[in-house]
């Protein structure tokens, strides 16, 4: 008898569960995805491994962790899950098929909005909501597809690509003194970030200038406070290009100078692991991987 011509054999139920605690690495944390008890999965896992005659899990003190045949298994089944839901989901039009759920940095955001309507007008099909999040660990529960964050996801049921790495620029109000040289800039009112203290001192090495690394001004928490100050005139800030790369060209900042310089941070662009099959997905991954960086 050919395989397709017998019943359907493996436990399907049991399958979902161990894909789950694969992803998660926790009886306890599938439990509760799956809203059921952490005995319901561990009798499910233990199912399973009986009806393929391998162990999946292995345990170390109080952690699980995947065999070589676990591992293997793992990848193979959420493949095949994932299609099975894009089969479902193209047969019932299930209205989240139609809707991109995009986790964003604040910093990163402004310019991931600019880049959208391109994505739009090529699948207009697909509606994009956006959420603030700041940390792959959000991404848990949380409902949304894919992000774009600082820093790279270290949970086994998360995916992270890099990107691109941060540049800092200096910007100011078109409408104010525009330095006209980086010496100027030692007469400028200078706008600094908290989170990139450095930046300031950088900059100025890079553009060859000495004895100016201890030049006071406004420190700003937020990004997009110290923005806005620049944008009313206030100074002159250093900030990440992603933040400020929509106001220089809406001519609300400009850039007098050319030189940018490296903060040493990176984004990356992350999602689930059980979402990588996932049309939508791949559409905006790809879209985004083909985006000039920062």
């Amino acid at each position: 008898m050919e395989p397709f011509d017998r019943p359907f054999r493996t436990p399907l139920n049991a399958t979902r569960a161990f894909e789950s605690a694969a992803r998660l690495l926790s009886f306890t944390r599938a439990a509760q995805e799956l809203g059921v008890t952490q005995g319901a999965v561990s009798r499910q896992v233990a199912t399973l491994e009986n009806h393929l005659g391998q162990k999946l899990f292995r345990r170390v003190g109080r952690t699980i962790e995947l065999t070589y045949a676990g591992e293997h298994y793992a990848t193979d089944i959420r493949d095949a899950l994932a299609r099975i839901e894009a089969a479902s989901a193209r047969l019932m039009r299930r209205p989240e098929d139609a809707v991109l759920t995009v986790g964003v940095t604040t910093v990163a955001s402004r310019w991931l909005i600019g880049k959208l309507a391109d994505f739009q007008h090529t699948h207009r099909a697909l509606s994009i909501h956006l959420r603030v999040l700041e940390t792959p660990e959000g991404l848990h529960g949380s409902g949304i597809d894919i992000a774009v964050l600082g820093d790279a996801a270290e949970s086994p049921s998360l995916q992270s690509l890099e990107i691109g790495h941060e540049n800092m620029v200096p910007v100011c109000s078109p409408d104010g003194p525009v330095p006209a040289t980086p010496d100027a800039l030692t007469d400028a009112t200078l706008l600094h970030l908290a989170s990139h203290s450095d930046a300031w001192p950088r900059w100025f090495a890079a553009a060859g200038l000495r004895g100016a690394d201890n030049i006071a001004g406004p420190v700003f928490e937020d990004a997009a406070m110290a923005v806005e100050a620049a944008i009313q005139g206030q100074g002159v800030a250093i900030a990440p290009v992603l933040a400020v790369e929509q106001a220089i060209q809406s001519g609300r900042l400009i850039a007098p100078f050319d030189l940018r310089v490296p903060s040493g941070r990176r984004y990356y662009l992350t999602w689930p692991k059980a979402k990588d099959r996932l049309q939508k997905v791949r559409l905006f991954r790809d879209f985004l991987l083909a985006v000039d960086g920062a």
